[in-house]
């Protein structure tokens, strides 16, 4: 882990950590609250590093200083539960893989997921690349499990921070496609819609890979107000990538547009939709096409499908206002 000012958060991750994890490695970058002195009372490897503004470089080191067969990265604001830290143990019996990809959680129950390559053999050399939103290129073989890593915040974090380092490497020298890419998405998380709209098209021109030119579109659309342009960006990003939220996306064009059959069309394909954008949506597979096809079948006077649809929402969400009203009109 590299860690700054993290000791609301580690106390909680350092519980159940232990259970699975041989050596645990603190990478510290300037914390002026408990965080090395909880750390080392945890019995954790605790070594410093001069933060530069480069997540790869901090995270590389942490690796640099492991011994095992195996390194695994964690946050400080990351969970894994006793029975999560089980099944990682029972993994590690057998593990043969290069890389392990596991599913990060952003809360739970979990508002967003995507993929992450979490466990990686050490005599791979993989290494993260990126200043920030850094990653790694991964090869040799690659394994999915289902051990979902929970992210959940305590502090609120300086929104600002990515933007800067971006801003900086600018100064540098032009951004690749992936910084393209994650540049852009900065700016849309902050509002500056017009330059984001920039960078965003700049990174689809560019190319990259599928579910990030598919993410990209998903944020253009929504940047963009003239219904025409929305519907041209969706239908290009699932081109890209045939992924539930660009889906219903474009369902929601349609329902603008009162094309009811459309609309329907785009979220019937939605449950079924097996492709993912970078950050995936886990209501848009679910909650979000049950419940507005509920609202699309009761226009098209098809009330018996209407009623089925908002059962299935209220089934994933049992005290939704939208769908608690919707049953009382089938009352």
């Amino acid at each position: 882990m590299i860690v700054k000012d993290e000791e609301l958060t580690l106390p909680r991750v350092l519980q159940t950590a232990p259970l699975f994890a041989d050596e645990i490695i603190i990478v510290d970058s300037g914390s002026r609250d408990r965080t090395v002195q909880i750390a080392s009372d945890a019995g954790c490897k605790v070594y410093h590093f001069d933060w530069i503004d480069d997540f790869s470089a901090a995270r590389n080191y942490a690796f640099s200083l492991a011994k095992g067969d195996y390194l695994m990265w964690l946050d400080a604001d990351d969970i894994i539960t006793g029975e999560r830290a089980q099944k990682l143990n029972e993994l590690k019996k057998n593990l043969s893989a290069d890389v392990v990809m596991l599913p990060y959680h952003m809360g739970e129950p979990p508002s967003l997921v995507y993929w992450r390559e979490r466990i990686l053999k050490r005599a791979m050399g993989l290494r993260f690349k990126g200043r920030v939103h850094e990653a790694i290129e991964v090869r040799g073989k690659v394994i999915f499990e289902n051990i979902p890593i929970v992210h959940d915040k305590l502090k609120k974090s300086d929104p600002k921070r990515n933007l800067r380092i971006f801003e900086k490497m600018l100064e540098e020298s032009d951004l690749s496609g992936r910084e393209a890419f994650y540049y852009g998405s900065e700016l849309y998380y902050n509002g500056m819609n017009d330059k984001a709209e920039t960078w965003l098209e700049k990174f689809l021109s560019g190319g990259g890979s599928a579910p990030d030119l598919g993410q990209a579109s998903l944020f253009l659309s929504r940047i963009r107000s003239d219904t025409n342009k929305k519907r041209e960006t969706l239908l290009k990003g699932l081109h890209f990538v045939f992924a539930p939220e660009l889906l219903c996306e474009l369902g929601d064009v349609y329902l603008s547009e009162n094309d009811f059959k459309s609309a329907k069309a785009c979220f019937l394909t939605a449950l079924i939709a097996d492709e993912r954008i970078t950050f995936s949506s886990v209501d848009m597979h679910s909650f979000i096409p049950h419940i507005r096809l509920c609202y699309c079948y009761w226009h098209l006077k098809n009330h018996s499908k209407a009623r089925y649809h908002n059962d299935m929402a209220l089934k994933i969400k049992p005290d939704d206002r939208s769908a608690l009203f919707n049953a009382s009109l089938f009352l």
